[in-house]
């Protein structure tokens, strides 16, 4: 099957086809929390026949940031403006608290007694001692503030300086219907149950399925929609982002480092030139695993420049000849596993650092 012959198929298919009434995610609730609230199931289980089953895990509609943002600049002057203000709080509780003790001196020397302390003027010492503490705190607070705002800023630039172009703009993406994602890539147990053959170089039931180019991921959704009575798909690519990010900005979900994606993703550094079998490393925050490295994942869209502008539920079916591949493959090094990157191919790429994970449409009502 061609591409241009399956658009019309996605597009039917895709998330935008039609106004959704479920609920956004608010970012707090789990899986199952946001589940019960929409009324959906937590999970699915699909037979696809002789045993083997392709598990799929909701993932909530939801708003994120798509891409790789431009820094915002360190509000200099606002934080100098707190830090003088927290020094003259200081200063004036410090003085105020030295002029008391001063009269109170004074007043004993004269009158050649001890010094006399009525309760009034105790309570203005501790007011003007406590406005002091108050003062030097604050500074202090925001002079840390200040150092760890720089250092965000100084990560962020570094992020945003070696990025590729058409990660940019970065832009709002709301995404209007909740949808179950593979909690896997699909394997090869079962790619061959579906298309009864075995295209994959690495061989292992339960390893990811690749040599598969985009129309022969889009077949086996079409065969095990058929099978499944259900509406199997390849996600968009701002479902795949949505979904791979689960809530973060950094540059991969499991923070900026790189030394921290060996806990999540097979890639050149710990791969040893193949792939794994799927679920070995720990899922991330929505509960889907391998979403950096192993295999490249086809999406449905073709490959289109970012706009600047917040959109919803973005297709870009666009007749641009690349078809988006995301997340990187066993053989690459962190960066190009990255939660932005974007990859594009020709829709007859059969690699063998490329496969895919499916997505099932949920219902337009709850």
């Amino acid at each position: 099957m061609r591409p241009l012959a399956v658009l019309a198929l996605l597009a039917v298919a895709a998330p935008g086809a039609e106004t959704q009434p479920h609920p956004l995610s608010d970012g707090q609730e789990s899986i199952v929390q946001y589940a019960r609230r929409s009324k959906l199931e937590p999970t699915k289980n699909l037979d696809l026949g002789n045993g083997v089953k392709l598990e799929l895990v909701l993932i909530p509609a939801g708003k994120f940031i798509m891409g790789t943002p431009e820094p915002v600049p360190v509000d200099e002057a606002g934080f100098r403006q707190k830090i003088v203000v927290g020094q003259a709080v200081l200063a004036a509780g410090g003085s105020v608290l030295l002029v008391f003790l001063a009269v109170i001196a004074i007043r004993a020397v004269r009158q050649r007694r001890r010094p006399q302390y009525s309760l009034a003027r105790f309570v203005a010492m501790i007011v003007a001692a406590g406005v002091g503490v108050l003062g030097g705190t604050h500074w202090q607070e925001t002079a840390r503030s200040l150092k760890e705002a720089r250092a965000e800023y100084q990560k962020l630039m570094a992020r945003s300086k070696n990025a590729y172009y058409w990660e940019k703009p970065a832009h709002e993406v709301a995404l209007t219907r909740p949808y179950y994602m593979g909690k896997f890539e699909v394997t090869q147990e079962q790619y061959q149950g579906v298309v009864g053959a075995n295209p994959a170089y690495f061989e292992g039931r339960d390893l990811p399925v690749e040599q598969v180019s985009w129309d022969d991921a889009v077949e086996f959704c079409k065969r095990a929609r058929d099978k499944t009575g259900q509406s199997l798909r390849l996600p968009t690519e701002a479902e795949w982002e949505y979904v791979c990010r689960a809530g973060t900005m950094t540059r991969f979900c499991s923070g900026d480092e790189d030394t921290g994606l060996d806990s999540v993703a097979w890639f050149g550094a710990n791969s040893g030139g193949a792939t794994h079998a799927v679920g070995r490393k720990v899922p991330n925050a929505f509960g889907l695993y391998d979403m950096h490295g192993n295999v490249w994942e086809w999406c449905a869209d073709r490959f289109a420049y970012y706009g600047a502008e917040a959109v919803t539920d973005p297709q870009e079916l666009t007749q641009s000849q690349c078809l988006l591949l995301r997340g990187g493959s066993w053989g690459l090094f962190p960066w190009d596993c990255r939660s932005a990157n974007r990859n594009g191919s020709d829709p007859g790429n059969r690699s063998i650092g490329i496969g895919f994970r499916v997505v099932v449409s949920v219902p337009s009502t709850p």
